[in-house]
Parts: structure tokens; sequence; C-alpha cells
């Protein structure tokens, strides 16, 4: 099969360089960082907030229950950290959202909870033990999306999905996170992705890299190769695309793979008969399906302007003061973005709590571009790969004319924030249009 892509987007020759940065993850060394304290925030994805379950003074260990879920669309949270709860509080999060936190203090110990433990014979459990396990273990979608991860496999199960993704495609410039996966625990993620398909109960999974990627392609083949055979009743196959920005997002990877454009409403499950996982979040599944280990920590990038400065494993709910308390060029950066540097939320302070959300740190040292008026070169809507048109939309913004901008239909707009990134009027216009579409009335996805 040849390559797969989308039309438009950023190409690595507009400037992007995607193989930069890309060093760190072939480090065999994975820094893991202990934080002294964490706010451990009962809502870390869509849906409703966990109820915190243990008062102030209680002593807790890694993984067990601290937040038990309020409805169908909530998820347990778990303790990230040993030591003593001394508050409940209520955080303001990178998105703005307000929500009630388990405050921990660390006594060093880095103790699990006696529920945590290698399970004998991982690979013999039967599809209905693997959902009671996606149920229990806190999992939300850990490449930017946030929804929980049993609630879309019975999704998935209620359509009748005959297939699953798995999202390596991560294009934002080095933001490594599942490169490193891939590199150096291919096996953990493939069999996460198998246990979600037994839970799905899909047949044929597809791992999607880029064809930049050339090393963690080779290891990924060479995995599937291997543990393949151990699976006659799967079709495990490797999907390669084209270097393009945004292209790990989930619609514009149905679209690649089945030609189907997904309207705002519409689902991959109830559409194309397909579900999409991320990289990290299969691997999550496994520590969970292995190890009885919930979801209490994921890999993050922390990087700056010019390449990734190191992958860290972080465990949710530390700050991000204390996080980059020892990383260099913090002091000097122009701005802090959670997430990746494109698609990311700057932020304005520090004392905000790291989430299942949460991919990346990126440092931005240099100054922003001097901003003019619009020029109308058209390059933004060379770049848009869902086809606005964004220099017309960002107009009818300063004119609210909200009529006007519903039928450009700018909720299809994906936040890349690719039209920002190519506007030589330095013009915010990915920035703008999100307000304005979140402004907007939406309508519901089918279920």
């Amino acid at each position: 099969m040849g390559k797969l892509s989308f039309r438009k987007g950023l190409l690595p020759i507009d400037g992007l360089d995607f193989a930069a940065g890309r060093t760190l993850v072939q480090e065999r060394v994975l820094e893991i960082y202990s934080p002294r304290e964490v706010l451990v925030p009962m809502l870390q994805h869509i849906g409703t907030p966990a109820v915190p379950c243990v008062a102030e003074g209680a002593d807790v260990s890694i993984g067990q229950l601290i937040g038990r879920p309020s409805s169908r669309i909530s998820l347990p949270v778990h303790a990230t950290i040993s030591g003593t709860v001394t508050a409940i509080e209520t955080v303001t999060l990178s998105n703005g959202v307000r929500t009630e936190a388990v405050h921990i203090r660390s006594d060093n110990k880095r103790r699990y909870h006696a529920s945590v433990a290698r399970r004998a014979n991982p690979e013999r459990l039967s599809p209905k033990e693997l959902s009671l396990l996606l149920l229990r273990s806190g999992i939300a979608g850990m490449g930017g999306e946030g929804y929980p991860a049993y609630a879309k496999c019975v999704r998935a199960v209620g359509n009748g999905v005959t297939r699953l993704y798995v999202n390596g495609l991560s294009s934002e410039p080095h933001l490594s996170c599942d490169l490193h996966l891939i590199h150096e625990q291919a096996d953990r993620v493939i069999s996460g992705a198998l246990a979600l398909g037994s839970c799905c109960q899909v047949r044929e999974i597809f791992f999607c890299i880029q064809d930049s990627f050339q090393p963690e392609i080779a290891i990924l083949r060479s995995a599937l190769d291997r543990i393949r055979p151990m699976y006659p009743d799967r079709h495990l196959e490797m999907l390669v695309f084209r270097s393009r920005f945004p292209q790990g997002y989930e619609r514009l990877l149905i679209r690649a793979t089945t030609g189907v454009e997904l309207e705002d409403s519409q689902l991959p499950e109830n559409t194309v008969a397909s579900v999409v996982y991320n990289v990290s979040t299969c691997a999550a599944f496994w520590d969970m399906v292995e190890r009885n280990l919930p979801s209490v920590s994921r890999i993050i990038t922390i990087s700056d302007d010019k390449a990734s400065v190191k992958n860290v494993l972080v465990p949710f709910g530390t700050l991000l003061s204390d996080l980059l308390e020892r990383t260099p060029g913090v002091q000097t950066a122009h701005r802090i973005v959670v997430g990746g540097a494109l698609t990311g939320a700057s932020v304005n302070r520090l004392d905000i709590p790291i989430t299942k959300q949460t991919q990346g740190i990126a440092l931005i040292k240099e100054e922003h571009p001097v901003r003019t008026p619009c020029i109308h070169c058209g390059a933004c809507v060379e770049a848009c790969p869902v086809g606005l048109l964004p220099y017309v939309c960002n107009r009818l913004i300063e004119l609210s004319d909200f009529r006007a901008l519903a039928a450009e239909s700018i909720d299809r707009c994906i936040s890349c924030g690719a039209c920002s990134y190519v506007c030589p009027a330095g013009i915010e216009l990915s920035a703008r249009i999100v307000r304005a579409a979140h402004s907007m009335p939406r309508k519901e996805p089918e279920t």
C-alpha cells in the first residue's frame, strides 16, 4: 500500500523540520520525575468529574482509588504518588476549567497499592475481563482528546466496529512522547492495542506512523512480524503516512484511510465502523492488563522552539512549576505552552497540574512577529486541512457577523494552528476562529 495522507496542511518544506529534535527518542534512558507533592484533579477527561473518596489525613499509595466516577462519562481517579492527603481543594486547569483536586504530600517511598501486581498470563484474559479492567483503569484518550477510553469502547461495540487504528501520527514539531514509546516499548504498544481490540471486538488493527520516522518504522515492523504469528485470528498491519501537519487528527486519519469526510456531528464508530486509540493510550492499557496499574502517569515531552529538551515520565497532578524547576530556558521563555508548540494553550501561571491529556510543554523563546493587517495572500487557505477560508472567517469575526460565520462552517475548525503558522501578517487566526466557534451553538455528536 502506498503512503497515505490528506490534502493541504503543512509539508516539511514549508519550514517545519519534522526530523529535528527527534534524537532524544532514541535514548534508552527515560527521565522519571518524582514530585514532592501532587494536586490530582477529579476532572482530567471529557465528561463529569469524579467524586473524592479519601479524606484529609489519609495515607495513600500509588494506584489507590481516590475519586469515584460520577456517571457513565466519568473516570475513576487514582493516587499518583504515595504519601498523605493534606487537603481537598479547588484548582483551575490549563483550559480554565475549575474542579476539585486531592492534594498529596509524598513520603518519598514510592509505595504501590496492594492491588498493583503482575498478572500471570495476561494475554489469556477474556474480552469481558479486559473490558472490566478498562472500566477500572481510569484511562482517558492520551492523544489530547481526553474522552474516556471505556466509554469509547462501549460506543464501538454498540456500533459494530470492525477496525481499530492506533494513532502514532503526532506531527507537532518536537513532540516525541509517542515516538519514544514506539522506539523503546513497541511490544507494550502492540499488546495494549490487541487488548483494546478484544474489548472493542475487532479483528483488524492498523498502526499508523509517518514516513519520516524511519527508525520507529523499522522497530514497529519488526515487532509486528514477531507478534503476528501469536495471533493468527487478528490482522495486524502498519500504515505509513506522508509527513504532513496536522496529520494526527482523528478526522484527518479517517479521511486518509477511508476517503470519508466526517462531519462535525459524526463519529468514526458509527460512520466508517472504526475506532481510533492513541499510542500512549494503548501502552497505558497494557500497564493495567499486565500489572493492574491504573492510569497514574504518562510520558511528556518538554521542548523549546528548536528541539526536544527531554522526555519525562510524570505522575498526574505534578505542578508545572515543580516539573520545570530544573529545566533550562524557563526564565528566558516569552511563553509557556501546555501541549505542542502549535496546538497547545499558553499559560500565564505555573501552579497548574499535569493531567492525562498533557502531551508536552513547549518553551517559546522567540518574540512574536510584528503584526500587520491581512494582506489576503491566501496562505492560510492553502494550509487549512479542513477546507476553511481562515482570512474570511477572521474578517467576519471582526464584523461580528455570526450568521455568515455559521455559513462558513467554522465549527469544522480542528484548532491545529496551521493557518496562524503560515500567516505572514502574524495574525492569530486559529485562536480567533476557535473562540468564535466555541461561542456558537454546536450539534451534538451522533451516538
